[in-house]
């Protein structure tokens, strides 16, 4: 699978070499979960530990194609801190025919971009949180280039990224399977007086109980006010009845993550002004996900975009006066990262898996509603991949009774 996606990356260039260097130690870092490799390298790869970098050379001319897997020597990551890592003496366990060590990159690099110019690189970041690492990972690249021309291939690995093969929709699958799970765990501890970090509490400990090997995100569990915060991280304030409970998580296995939202009653039922506002955003959100095909786009202007007929139905179903207004996308693709890049174009093909999440906020009313779930495009339509976890209020208000009684 993953020789295949080079060979793929190799015919869309078409001809130079590409140049991929994967994080190192301290690019890498992710919390007490350890070690994240770059997404792109990963995606390539299926390397995942650090200090590692990829030439690709393409077939030109009498020069036949090659692929080099870089890894750093055996005796600088063996170490009694960290444990054995893979280094060159273990080319066989890398689906690499030709496995050198990380110092001969330059002048490997070099010698390949003599006679197959233009040279290829990630001249920007495939996510947010990567941002920083992509800036230290490009230094190095010009470094071992010797030169400043590097055009950039993130546009092409963002094509062939947001396309999922069979194999990468079952682990997405299971990501949000054990999202549920963490879920309905983490409304036992909806509860008057109880603090939003406990339900955080509960989350985390499910979401590794199901098998996720770590957070797709920081989560966030906003009541009252701070549910209108849209990147609210405190998690720290006490649930009050009355208020509602906006949480926004995901688990993230084998390296493919799940975004799911839900907004649930802290004293367990909606009151009448709270399921008007409840409503719409669901019934917003199904607008949405009903006109989900092929050749539309997610966000946007365009008045057949999700995000367009989103905006409708929620000024449609909204009570007179509640301002409607979304201050954030729509949605967003998921895969490797919970925020996944996309291609330039924005419309949506079979294979791609978005989110759809639709909100209210409104902070003067201590009130703020999201509800996202995750969907995968298909031929003619789209399927719904965290329908396992209740939408309705009738169905939200029943399983947090239920989780409350477990």
């Amino acid at each position: 699978m993953f020789a295949a996606r080079r060979r793929r990356l190799a015919e869309e260039v078409g001809r130079g070499v590409i140049a991929l260097l994967g994080y190192g130690d301290d690019e890498g870092a992710s919390g007490f979960t350890g070690f994240r490799q770059e997404s792109n390298f990963y995606y390539l790869t299926g390397h995942a530990e650090s200090g590692a970098a990829l030439l690709i050379a393409p077939r030109n001319g009498n020069a036949s194609y090659r692929e080099i897997l870089f890894l750093p020597s055996d005796k600088r990551h063996r170490s009694l801190w960290t444990g054995s890592r893979l280094g060159p003496r273990d080319a066989g366990a890398t689906g690499f025919d030709e496995v050198s060590e990380a110092p001969s990159l330059p002048r490997e690099l070099r010698s390949l971009i003599k006679g197959r110019k233009p040279l290829f690189g990630l001249r920007s970041p495939s996510v947010d949180r990567s941002a920083g690492g992509m800036s230290v990972l490009m230094e190095r690249l010009r470094e071992a280039a010797g030169t400043r021309d590097i055009r950039d291939v993130q546009a092409v690995l963002a094509s062939m990224r947001s396309i999922k093969s069979a194999n990468e929709m079952e682990l997405l699958q299971k990501a949000v399977t054990a999202t549920e799970a963490a879920y309905r765990a983490a409304w036992t501890a909806v509860t008057p007086g109880a603090a939003e970090r406990s339900v955080i509490a509960e989350f985390v400990g499910a979401a590794f109980k199901a098998g996720c090997d770590r957070l797709a995100f920081p989560p966030m569990a906003g009541a009252g006010a701070n549910a209108a915060i849209l990147h609210y991280s405190r998690n720290r304030s006490v649930m009050r009845e009355g208020e509602l409970l906006l949480m926004d998580a995901g688990g993230e296995y084998m390296r493919y993550a799940a975004d799911i939202a839900r907004t649930v009653p802290v004293g367990g039922k909606f009151d009448d002004h709270q399921r008007r506002l409840y409503d719409a955003v669901l019934g917003a959100q199904r607008a949405a996900m009903a006109a989900a095909r092929p050749g539309v786009k997610l966000n946007g202007s365009e008045s057949n975009s999700l995000q367009a007929v989103a905006r409708r139905a929620l000024r449609k179903l909204a009570p007179s006066g509640v301002e409607t207004h979304l201050p954030h996308a729509l949605g967003h693709h998921v895969g490797l990262d919970v925020h996944d890049p996309s291609p330039p174009g924005g419309r949506l093909k079979k294979g791609m898996v978005v989110t759809v999440e639709p909100g209210l906020y409104l902070p003067d009313q201590g009130i703020g509603i999201r509800i996202e779930d995750m969907i995968e495009i298909t031929e003619d339509g789209s399927r719904l991949m965290s329908g396992g976890l209740p939408r309705g209020a009738d169905q939200v208000e029943g399983a947090l009774s239920a989780a409350r009684e477990a």
